[in-house]
């Protein structure tokens, strides 16, 4: 017979689950300082939220009462908007489609035909193009970053994740591949939400998310994905409405402007109008 979890055990596989998950993240931190893959000031701003976040979860399973701070529920306006939002995260994968199939191969031209002849490559064809140029040229970004795309786009979100930690394993400092990855991680933990998969997920998508704008504070998709994950999370409205506002700054007409506006708008902020808002945080 199957015995179902009570709430009190789902809640606390949960909280173990992020404490682990934030203990393991400080170690990595603490190897990725060592080697000199972080500055000091991103080193010190993630330290310091990595332990409050590992200490918060600790004394949850220590006293048997959560003291982290509680979410108020959603507004209806609010789940609308933000399940909107996660939504368009999958209208990346027809950009990124778009992407992969006019990204240039060696040998052919800007139209994407082969010199020696046309291709007249089908979906399959390009894919077995893409990976084969990641076989041949396995250290080359680039390829790796169209064949992700291409990945994503056809429904392949694993083989699409590990494209973009191979990049990230060959070029740490990718805020490309960092963005990319974390944005795929969080669609995933939306599809099991209240598993202590979730959880987890949650987790590494922000980690990563934080790592690509600490890569990159220009990078306007960074921004925007980790603004979704914050508001969405009640982890951080502040940094969300920044967030959102940078994005608008770097990229007003940009694929997820007039979400971002939404998402600013339903926070109550306001809507930079060209210069840059003040921000606290990277």
């Amino acid at each position: 017979m199957t015995t179902v979890p009570t709430d009190e055990q789902v809640e606390r596989e949960q909280l173990e689950a992020e404490r682990d998950f934030m203990l393991r993240s400080l170690d990595d931190l603490e190897a990725e300082r060592e080697a000199g893959g972080i500055d000091e000031e991103s080193y010190r701003r993630l330290h310091d939220d990595y332990t409050a976040r590992a200490a918060a979860a600790i004394r949850a399973l220590r006293d048997g009462v959560d003291a982290r701070p509680n979410a108020p529920p959603l507004p209806w306006r609010r789940r609308l908007l933000v399940g909107g939002v996660i939504a368009g995260f999958a209208l990346v994968a027809a950009v990124s489609l778009a992407a992969a199939l006019g990204a240039r191969l060696p040998g052919q031209t800007a139209s994407g035909n082969s010199q020696a002849e046309p291709s007249g490559a089908g979906m399959g064809d390009r894919r077995a193009e893409l990976e084969a140029v990641v076989e041949e040229n396995p250290d080359d970004v680039a390829a790796r970053l169209a064949l992700a795309r291409f990945l994503e786009a056809d429904g392949d979100l694993v083989g699409a994740l590990e494209q973009y930690d191979a990049v990230t394993a060959l070029d740490p400092d990718n805020a490309d591949a960092l963005a990319q990855g974390g944005r795929v991680l969080y669609i995933t933990a939306t599809q099991i939400a209240g598993s202590a998969e979730a959880v987890d997920l949650v987790n590494e998508a922000r980690t990563r998310l934080d790592a690509a704008v600490a890569a990159d504070p220009d990078d306007a998709d960074a921004r925007y994905f980790r603004a979704v994950l914050l508001a969405q999370e009640r982890f951080d409205d502040a940094q969300a409405v920044a967030d959102a506002q940078r994005y608008l700054v770097l990229a007003p007409d940009g694929q997820f402007a007039e979400p971002a506006r939404r998402l600013l708008a339903d926070l109550g902020a306001d809507v930079p109008g060209g210069t840059a808002p003040p921000t606290t945080t990277t």
